[in-house]
């Protein structure tokens, strides 16, 4: 007796099985790269924004002065600041007073905005000490 001749190989159901997988596979790869290259694009501009505010805040006390204010500006097309300066009450933070120290503190915020489909910003704190005016 003589076996059958049976052809070995794929059946049309199996190849159209692992091509739905890899199908599936290769779009979820797609997703990932494309979800990786915003946020590469995302981290490109906060690094921007953030150089940016420090040398804004590295001259905070020269241009502006160190005073009670609000002042605004451009570094370029994109990107805008906007800087806040209030008196600080370190009585209520740290629950002590320390009038007997000679030096005014600040606080200093700064916020760094770009973008115009989708405006985005970046807030940056800090305090800053001055000699207090003499009278």
């Amino acid at each position: 007796m003589n076996a059958p001749n049976r052809q070995s190989g794929f059946t049309l159901l199996e190849v159209m099985a692992a091509f739905v997988v890899f199908a599936l596979l290769f779009a979820t790869t797609l997703q990932i790269m494309s979800a990786s290259m915003r946020n590469i694009g995302r981290s490109e501009e906060f690094s921007q924004a953030a150089l940016w505010a420090q040398s804004r805040m590295d001259a905070v006390g020269i241009d502006p002065p160190i005073e009670e204010g609000q002042w605004r500006g451009d570094f370029n097309d994109e990107y805008s600041w906007e800087l806040d300066i209030v008196p600080y009450d370190s009585s209520e933070s740290v629950g002590a007073s320390f009038d007997e120290i000679p030096v005014v503190l600040y606080y200093v915020e700064l916020r760094v905005l770009w973008g115009e489909d989708q405006p985005r910003q970046a807030v940056f704190k800090t305090l800053r000490s001055a000699a207090p005016e003499r009278s």
